[in-house]
């Protein structure tokens, strides 16, 4: 691996192309008479280390200072950028930013070659390409200064980051199943704000259907043209509570994980746009979220979560399988068993649980589960009963790809008009 990372900081890719003829030259030299093979490769040797010299001295030569490093955090799939301010203490004849050492997800794309004069500074951008959800270290931050004969290169160490990949979220367009049936009586009052808002004023939004006429906002409304209300801080506890069960019993339920994270990410924003949304649990453990922050504590706090591993739930599925103890089974069906949600204080709002499969829990008012095992048909949802609806994840599946197809739309031809595509609960 030590190798690897030099490979990868050390050559530029007039380095690596030289390298790799030094290699192939070592290979052809083995053909019996081919000698020519074994000159060109002590040739390309003597050249690498006349270069040794040179990078040595532009390392010595290249003094500056850096600054702290910003990370710009992105939904999966885009784009993240790296900041760093330099500033110069002698003359920098060429200097460039990368970030090495990461996951494999990450790809980072090194900013251009740029001159930085005695005493002056400037900032320098990397772009790094993302491909799914995460918390991910950047172990090194690095300034490339490359030799003056370009083969290699002098990556100093400027620190290390952490970049947050959010989940990109399934956006609701109606949750009618949430104040339906019996149990849905006790969430009807918190989707209407006059009864839910309280005494601070924190800003005015566009006007929604349930929104009190006493609350219109009348000088945006002469404004704009059209209706504007009024938005009151909701006190905390004053709302639904949002628990996230991301417990898989076998194989499948563990390829619905990411896609399960996605519909939280959904529901969860679709709450706080109504100040719905009062307390947030993933699994036992309540989530601190940051009043008028758009969602991005809930969106972070996503991104957190673990990646759900296949190969760790084969083998112990293997594992457990080739036992044939009475133990053993008794242990695989207790891990088997549904899980209750088990805060430590008693909820006092109602309480909307989202899995891969339902339980019954007396604390749980309502929840939303994904079927493994339905096929993509056109009923997307499936209501078992007042308090449990099943959703179909391959039509979720479709929807999340139809969106990114037309993002991507979107970004290849501007004047093209796309919308998010939405689903309904």
């Amino acid at each position: 691996m030590h190798l690897y990372y030099i490979w990868q900081e050390a050559f530029t890719p007039v380095g690596h192309a030289a390298a790799a003829l030094m290699m192939f030259s070592m290979f052809a030299g083995a053909v019996p008479g081919f000698w020519a093979a074994w000159v060109f490769c002590g040739l390309d040797f003597m050249y690498f280390l006349a270069l040794v010299p040179s990078l040595f001295m532009t390392a010595r030569k290249s003094k500056f200072k850096a600054g702290d490093i910003a990370v710009r955090n992105v939904y999966e799939g885009e784009v993240s950028t790296v900041r760093l301010q330099v500033y110069a203490v002698d003359k920098l004849n060429a200097v460039s930013l990368g970030c090495f050492r990461m996951d494999s997800s990450l790809k980072c794309a090194e900013s251009e070659l740029v001159q930085i004069v005695a005493g002056g500074s400037t900032e320098l951008t990397c772009r790094i390409q993302t491909k799914k959800r995460g918390a991910f270290e950047i172990p090194k931050v690095a300034l490339i200064l490359p030799e003056i004969n370009g083969a290699l290169r002098y990556a100093v160490n400027a620190g290390k980051a952490e970049l947050l990949v959010f989940p990109r979220p399934l956006r609701v367009s109606a949750f009618p199943f949430l104040t339906s049936g019996a149990s849905g009586v006790v969430f009807a009052p918190l989707l209407m704000p006059s009864l839910t808002r309280g005494m601070n004023f924190v800003g005015v939004r566009e006007y929604r259907e349930g929104d009190a006429l006493r609350d219109l906002h009348h000088k945006a409304f002469a404004r704009y043209g059209k209706p504007f209300t009024k938005e009151f801080e909701t006190e905390r506890g004053a709302g639904a509570i949002l628990v996230l069960d991301v417990t898989a019993r076998n194989l499948r339920e563990k390829s619905l994980v990411e896609m399960l994270i996605r519909l939280a990410a959904g529901i969860g924003l679709w709450l706080l746009e109504r100040n719905a949304l009062g307390r947030f649990f993933i699994g036992d453990d309540e989530i601190s979220l940051v009043q008028g922050d758009g969602g991005e504590s809930l969106l972070e706090a996503l991104a957190r979560i673990p990646a759900a591993s296949l190969l760790e739930m084969r083998f112990s599925k293997g594992k457990c399988e080739s036992r044939n103890t009475v133990n053993s089974r008794d242990a695989v069906n207790s891990q088997r068993a549904p899980k209750l949600w088990s805060p430590a204080a008693r909820p006092l709002g109602p309480v909307l649980r989202l899995g891969l499969f339902a339980t019954d829990d007396p604390l749980v008012h309502k929840q939303v589960i994904l079927d493994a095992h339905s096929k993509l048909t056109d009923e997307s949802k499936t209501a078992i009963s007042d308090d449990i609806l099943s959703v179909n994840a391959a039509h979720l599946e479709k929807v999340f790809r139809e969106r990114l197809r037309l993002k991507q739309v979107s970004r290849e031809f501007p004047l093209e008009k796309s919308r998010d595509t939405e689903v309904s609960l």
